[in-house]
C-alpha cells in the first residue's frame, strides 16, 4: 500500500507539469506549422516538452540552456559539413565528439552539451535545410511557447511553498 501511495504522490506532483507540456507542445506545433508554415515541426513539441517535463528545478533556466546548446550544435554540425572526405560516418563522429567535448567544457547542465550533440548530429543526418535554421526556428518557438507555461508553474510552486 506504501509504494501504490508514494506513486500517486508522484503522480499527482508530475499532473501540473504534463498538462503544461503537453498544451505548450500543442501550441507551439501549430504555430509552427501555420505561422512559419514548417510542414512537420517536431522540434517545436519536443522543445517545450523538454523545457516543461515534470522533475525540472526551473524552466526558464531549462529554456534558455537548451536554446544555447541547439544553437551552438548547429553551429558545429554546419562546420563539420565543410570537412572534406568521402566518409560520412567520420562526419557524424566528428560532430558529436566536437559538440558534446565543447558543450560539456561550458559547465552548464547536462541538456546543454545533449542538445548541442543532437543537434550537431541531426545536421549530419537530416542536412542543414531540414535541422539548422529550421530547427533552430521550431525550438525557439517552442519555448516562447512553453515560458508562460514554466512560469505559471513556478507562481503556483512559489504560492504552494509559501503555504
Amino acid at each position: 500500500m506504501a509504494a501504490f501511495a508514494a506513486w500517486w504522490g508522484r503522480l499527482k506532483d508530475a499532473l501540473p507539469r504534463a498538462i503544461a507540456a503537453a498544451l505548450a507542445a500543442t501550441i507551439a506545433y501549430a504555430a509552427s506549422r501555420w505561422l512559419l508554415g514548417h510542414p512537420q515541426p517536431v522540434f517545436t513539441a519536443v522543445g517545450a516538452i523538454v523545457c516543461l517535463a515534470p522533475g525540472i528545478p526551473s524552466h526558464v533556466r531549462q529554456s534558455v540552456n537548451v536554446l544555447l546548446g541547439v544553437t551552438l550544435g548547429i553551429l558545429i554540425g554546419e562546420a563539420v559539413l565543410f570537412v572534406p572526405g568521402p566518409i560520412w560516418e567520420f562526419r557524424v563522429g566528428l560532430a558529436v565528439f566536437l559538440s558534446l567535448a565543447i558543450g560539456a567544457s561550458f559547465g552548464l547542465p547536462p541538456v546543454f552539451a545533449i542538445q548541442a550533440g543532437v543537434s550537431a548530429t541531426l545536421i549530419q543526418l537530416m542536412g542543414p535545410e531540414t535541422a539548422g535554421l529550421n530547427r533552430l526556428l521550431d525550438v525557439a518557438v517552442g519555448l516562447a511557447v512553453s515560458l508562460p507555461f514554466g512560469a505559471a508553474l513556478y507562481l503556483t510552486r512559489s504560492r504552494d511553498d509559501a503555504a
